[in-house]
């Protein structure tokens, strides 16, 4: 993690092929530019002491490091740094001034991943908002016609590109590059559920068997998700070990995330033009008729 909220992390062709180091052009980092640094063709890795060493070529899941010393460009990397508050938001001070990057453990990434929820998600909290929303929408009818159109698929239709990482990138962080991606597609259901789950009431559960069902699937789903996305953060932990990157690159625009269930992240339907119109009593604009025109209206307030 380097301080100011940069990333930094190895370049995905500076790897080992056949004994070689294999570069692209250099990449600009604060007061120069990266260096290729070869030792009889072999690539260059950390190695405690901020020493440097040659890698064994055979193990194509370790970086080049290229940076130089580890505490020079991610502070906190070898020992634990006492990080202030406001030089690594959106994380948690408390939780990582506690562990070194390169012993880093699935039981610090999860359960509960160490950033703010709200510099994540638009919305967090789960309380009825003061307008109120559309509650006669949650209906066996409109919540089919919703899942049929399968909003969820363009979260792999239309992906984000990374911003701090090459999207071909090999090595350890490749792999879990395509592990995320693979667990995105298979669970992309739940994941958009989680930023859209709309309450069910009480009285609507034991009036419907099938909304009962389906709110019992949303939660398994979710469940599953879960169980899923634990185990692709085992393959990070990994790369972080190795060096490829630190826990920065979780915050990558290309990554989703599934909250956590305390973050309370909720979608009300029809809860935007009920408050426009409580604001603007003379607006007299048309509450959503359907589910599909309820995401639409929310899509339009929050991009």
């Amino acid at each position: 993690m380097v301080e100011g909220g940069r990333l930094v992390v190895a370049d995905s062709l500076d790897l080992a092929e056949g004994g070689r180091l294999v570069a692209g052009p250099p990449d600009p980092v604060e007061g120069g530019h990266l260096m290729v640094v070869d030792l009889q063709d072999r690539p260059m890795v950390a190695v405690p002491q901020d020493r440097l060493m040659a890698a064994d070529p055979r193990d194509r899941m370790l970086p080049v490091a290229l940076f130089g010393p580890d505490a020079a460009f991610i502070p906190g990397r070898r020992a634990p740094v006492a990080f202030a508050t406001r030089d690594i938001e959106p994380w948690s001070a408390k939780k990582l001034n506690r562990v070194a990057v390169i012993s880093m453990k699935i039981t610090v990434l999860f359960p509960e991943l160490p950033f703010r929820a709200e510099w994540i998600f638009p919305r967090t909290a789960d309380a009825i908002p003061r307008a109120g929303y559309v509650d006669s929408l949650i209906t066996r009818p409109l919540v089919e016609e919703l899942t049929s159109a399968a909003p969820w698929d363009t979260l792999v239709t239309t992906p984000v590109d990374p911003v701090s990482f090459r999207g071909d990138v090999r090595g350890r962080l490749g792999v879990f590059v395509r592990a995320f991606r693979d667990f995105a597609s298979k669970h992309r259901v739940a994941i958009w559920e989680g930023t859209h789950r709309f309450p069910i009431s009480r009285n609507q559960l034991q009036s419907s068997t099938w909304l009962s069902n389906f709110n019992k699937q949303r939660g398994n789903r979710r469940s599953h998700a879960v169980r899923a996305w634990k185990r692709v953060l085992v393959i990070l932990v990994l790369a972080i070990q190795d060096g490829w990157c630190d826990v920065d690159i979780l915050l990558d625009p290309s990554f989703l995330h599934l909250p956590r269930r305390g973050d309370k992240v909720a979608w009300f339907p029809g809860s935007v033009s009920r408050q426009a119109n409580l604001e603007d009593p003379n607006l007299h604009r048309p509450e959503p008729t359907s589910l599909l025109e309820a995401l639409r209206e929310i899509d339009e307030a929050e991009p």
